[in-house]
């Protein structure tokens, strides 16, 4: 199931929770699941309610004793691993807390482990984030985008005192994953540190919607009115097995492009930067001839790389070339899911990779086999193939018919 957050009145942990259960998740089955974490003292009321003449569900935590205490990192994680959900529902709800941990000692300035999360480490932000695990795990979901988050203004008062709004905790966890704002001049908080760890953490594209149809909608509501506006978050859901023009084969991630123009470098720097760049976890790498300042013919340098690896991949292309600075821009890519084998063959283990129903010898491989038997690579891929073939199961034509003639 592929989930489209529309942020038009912010986001917080319980309108999340109201969403999904408007989507159709079970709430005797979200209680029961969040049960096994053992807290004491709490029940989640829910409400069928209106906001602007919307219909959807207001999702509450209730906490029947004061045991709202702080609580720092390592007890929360620690409740969250003893407790019966499953493991996939406690690897979310753990990265969005370290999100939410990592954002808060960055602006108090001190290590992760000493954050006291004060009243997001309470019985209710505990329940909203793992509620809101537990309903992306229970209902299928594969790909959360979202619209840009709008900031609000004005004041809250929370246990630091007075915070502007968007509050220091929230502007942070935006800034770090580069969360594109929608200017909003409402006097009001719409978007939570909880509700904006959650958005952070599942969130893989920012944008219009770009499901093909809407299955269902689930509508989240917020706990007070806004002016001019009906305070929901508003989910639109498509089933993926449904998406008729969305290949059941093609797998969507977020990479980062970094790229940078250059015109005075030897370009023979270029082939030992290759072998640094794959060492260093680059996914691609191309060089583009282009015409630059003054007529100077130049190259444009592009790396992709996974998200996170931006940082040392960049350094590493400002320490080996003549480059001043490096683009950086976050793109969504298709990829075919591959499968990769190891094949015994006379001439040692080659190995093998599949993509597309294709089956592909390893070049480098190749290469290596080659030289050590003096072939050509057209002769070793005609030695190769049929132990290919007999590997995978499939009926495979050598590519090129190679015949030997006598002189």
């Amino acid at each position: 199931m592929h989930l489209h957050l529309d942020l038009e009145a912010g986001i917080s942990g319980n309108m999340f929770m109201g969403a999904c259960l408007d989507l159709g998740l079970d709430p005797k089955v979200l209680r029961a699941g969040l049960a096994t974490l053992g807290l004491p003292g709490w029940s989640l009321e829910l409400k069928r309610g209106r906001r602007g003449g919307i219909r959807g569900i207001h999702a509450q935590v209730r906490v029947v004793q004061e045991n709202q205490q702080h609580r720092t990192l390592a007890p929360i994680l620690g409740l969250i691993r003893a407790s019966e959900l499953p493991d996939p529902v406690k690897k979310s709800a753990e990265a969005i807390f370290v999100n939410l941990a990592q954002a808060e000692a960055q602006v108090h300035g001190i290590p992760v482990e000493q954050v006291h999360f004060h009243e997001v480490g309470a019985v209710d932000a505990i329940i909203d984030i793992c509620g809101a695990a537990f309903a992306v795990w229970r209902m299928g979901v594969s790909r959360v985008t979202a619209s840009p988050v709008p900031t609000g203004s004005g004041f809250v008062q929370c246990d630091h005192g007075r915070m502007p709004i968007p509050v220091p905790a929230v502007v942070e966890l935006l800034r770090k994953h580069r969360a594109p704002l929608r200017p909003d001049p409402v006097e009001a908080e719409l978007v939570t540190p909880t509700g904006a760890a959650i958005l952070v953490t599942l969130a893989e594209r920012y944008g219009p919607p770009d499901l093909i149809r809407v299955d269902r909608v689930g509508y989240g509501l917020g706990s007070r009115d806004l002016p001019g506006r009906p305070n929901l978050l508003r989910i639109l859901a498509c089933d993926e097995h449904k998406e008729e023009s969305r290949a059941s084969d093609l797998e969507r991630e977020r990479v980062v492009v970094l790229s940078s123009h250059i015109d005075d470098m030897n370009p023979e720097w270029f082939g030992p930067l290759w072998d640094r760049l794959l060492q260093a976890g680059a996914l691609d790498m191309a060089l583009i001839p282009m015409t630059m300042k003054k007529g100077r013919p130049g190259v444009r340098l592009e790396v992709v790389a996974r998200l996170g690896d931006e940082e040392p991949i960049s350094r590493l292309i400002l320490t080996h070339t003549t480059a001043l600075g490096v683009r950086v821009a976050q793109v969504d890519r298709f990829i075919l899911p591959r499968e990769e084998r190891v094949l015994k063959t006379p001439w040692g283990s080659i190995r093998a990779k599949e993509a597309g129903g294709v089956w592909r010898l390893e070049h480098e491989d190749l290469v290596l086999v080659a030289r050590r038997q003096g072939w050509s690579l057209l002769q070793t891929q005609q030695h190769l193939t049929p132990f290919l073939a007999e590997a995978t199961g499939e009926n495979l034509a050598p590519v090129v018919e190679f015949k030997q003639y006598d002189p």
